[in-house]
C-alpha cells in the first residue's frame, strides 16, 4: 500500500535513471532528484535501487541561526574542496513559498562561486514548513547523491535557529555556524543546536568582537554542563577574506580520519539507519491514517461523539488506535482482504 503523490514518470524509465546515475550523469541525477522531491510515482523504487550503492560519502551538515553567513561559507568550502580534486554536492534547504511550496532560492544567490563551477553539483530544496531545518525528501536525495559517487555532500539547513537539530541524524560531521554580534554568546548557554556541533565555526571573523565570540564558545565547551562532551574545535573563518577555510577543511578531514579509525563512523551510520527507518515507518503510518481512517464514516461519527461530549478525545483516539493497529487487522488490510 503506497501513498505517493504527483505526476507519473512518462518519458524516463526508472532503470534508465539508475543507469545514468551510475554513469555519473548530472542530468539524470537532477531528474531523479525532481522525481523524489515531488514524490512522483515509483520514486521509492528509484531510491531503493540506488540505496545499495550508497555509503561512501562524507556528509557534512551546516546549520546555525539566520545571518551567520552559512551560504557564503558553504560556497567557499565547496569551492576549496573541489579544487583539491574532490567531487562535491551541495544541498541548500531554502525557505518555502507559502503559495507554491517551492524554494525561494536565497541560498543559491549567495553561492556565487559554486554556481560558476560545472564540477560542483548544487541543488536547492524547499523546506516546505519542516521545523527541523531539513525537508522530508532530503534523506532520499542524500541516498541518490551518495550513489552518484560524491566525495562530499554538504547539506545547509534552512536557518531557523535552535530547533535545527535534525541534521545530526544525516551527517557524519555537523558544523554549527555562529557570528559575532548575533547574541551567540547567550545562545551558547542554551540546550539544542549548540550541543550537536562536531565543529563550531565563528564566521565573519573579520568583524569586531569575533575573538570574544570564540572565547565565549570555548568557555562554554569547557563548562561544567558539558564536561562529558568530546573536545570540539572552535574555528574563526571569514567567507569574505577566505581566512580560516583551510583550517576548517583540515579539521573536517581530521574528524573523518578519526571516526574511521576509531569505529565511530559505524556508530554514526547506525544512527542514520535508525533515523531513516523510523521516518519511513512514520510516513507509512501517516499514510494509512490519512487514507484509511480520516476519510472514513467511523472518523466522522467519532468527531461528532467528541463534539457532543459523549466521549473525550483521548478515549476516542485510543478506541480507534486499538481497532486499526492490531496485528490481525493490519495483516488483512495490507493484503487487501
Amino acid at each position: 500500500m503506497e501513498c505517493e503523490e504527483g505526476t507519473k514518470i512518462r518519458t524516463i524509465a526508472i532503470d534508465q535513471l539508475v543507469s545514468g546515475i551510475k554513469m555519473q550523469s548530472q542530468k539524470d541525477l537532477a531528474r531523479a532528484i525532481t522525481i523524489v522531491e515531488n514524490q512522483q510515482e515509483h520514486y521509492l523504487e528509484l531510491v531503493s535501487k540506488l540505496y545499495f550503492l550508497s555509503g561512501n560519502s562524507h556528509i557534512i551538515g551546516i546549520t546555525g541561526s539566520p545571518g551567520t553567513g552559512k551560504s557564503s561559507l558553504v560556497d567557499k568550502l565547496a569551492s576549496r574542496l573541489q579544487r583539491s580534486g574532490k567531487k562535491v554536492a551541495v544541498l541548500a534547504i531554502d525557505p518555502s513559498s507559502p503559495f507554491s511550496n517551492g524554494a525561494i532560492l536565497g541560498d543559491r544567490i549567495r553561492m556565487a562561486t559554486v554556481q560558476q563551477s560545472h564540477d560542483i553539483f548544487v541543488r536547492s530544496l524547499a523546506s516546505r514548513g519542516n521545523v527541523g531545518g531539513l525537508t522530508k525528501s532530503v534523506r532520499h536525495i542524500t541516498t541518490l547523491l551518495e550513489a552518484f559517487g560524491f566525495d562530499y555532500i554538504l547539506i545547509e539547513t534552512v536557518g531557523s535557529g535552535q530547533t535545527e537539530i535534525e541534521i545530526m541524524n544525516l551527517s557524519h560531521t555537523t558544523l554549527v555556524v555562529v557570528a559575532p554580534g548575533l547574541g551567540d554568546e547567550i545562545q551558547a548557554q542554551k540546550a539544542g543546536i549548540m550541543e550537536i556541533a562536531d565543529v563550531f565555526v565563528v564566521n565573519k571573523a573579520d568583524l569586531p568582537n569575533s575573538a570574544i565570540t570564540v572565547r565565549h564558545i570555548t568557555q562554554m565547551i569547557h563548562s561544567e554542563a558539558v564536561l562529558n562532551r568530546k573536545q570540539v574545535p572552535v574555528l574563526p573563518t571569514s567567507a569574505v577574506t577566505e581566512s580560516g577555510i583551510d583550517e576548517l577543511i583540515n579539521s573536517i578531514e581530521e574528524r573523518w580520519q578519526s571516526i574511521n579509525l576509531t569505529g565511530e563512523r559505524s556508530e554514526i551510520e547506525m544512527k542514520h539507519v535508525k533515523y531513516k527507518l523510523a521516518e519511513s515507518l512514520k510516513e507509512k503510518i501517516l499514510c494509512y491514517l490519512d487514507e484509511t481512517i480520516l476519510k472514513s464514516t467511523e472518523w466522522s461519527e467519532t468527531v461528532y461523539k467528541v463534539k457532543q461530549k459523549l466521549t473525550d478525545p483521548e478515549k476516542a483516539a485510543e478506541t480507534i488506535f486499538n481497532k486499526h493497529f492490531n496485528m490481525n487487522h493490519l495483516d488483512q488490510t495490507w493484503r487487501g482482504e
